[in-house]
């Protein structure tokens, strides 16, 4: 924090090796110079928004393990929190590494808020 700039693709390029990478370099049983150094390069993201506090971090990357990512979001037609945790506890049941919220209708703000804290 107190950083200007505070992404990965900024400390890589520093030398810098941060916790997230520390993380990645254990979950992906790889060095976390070879995390640095693929994400330096741009061939490897861990998506890891600052604002968000209860994820775990993860690598995208051709040095990386396969993801699988699940799709789930609410509609005009369909719209309520409780259904989209159902849909994030289904998703983290079948292994699912990443959850992208893709709602377009109700209350937005909210089921995002919701889906985000479960």
């Amino acid at each position: 924090e107190g950083e200007p700039v505070r992404t990965q693709m900024y400390y890589a390029k520093k030398g810098i090796i941060t916790p997230d990478m520390e993380y990645v370099a254990k979950a992906e049983n790889l060095d976390p110079e070879l995390i640095r150094s693929e994400v330096a390069r741009g061939r490897m993201i861990i998506p890891a928004n600052v604002n968000h506090k209860h994820l775990n971090p993860m690598a995208i990357g051709i040095a990386s393990k396969c993801k699988i990512n699940a799709n789930i979001g609410s509609s005009a037609l369909a719209s309520d929190i409780q259904g989209e945790i159902e849909k994030v506890d289904a998703s983290l049941k079948y292994g699912a590494d990443t959850i992208m919220d893709l709602s377009t209708g109700g209350d937005l703000d909210s089921i995002r808020e919701a889906v985000i804290k479960h």
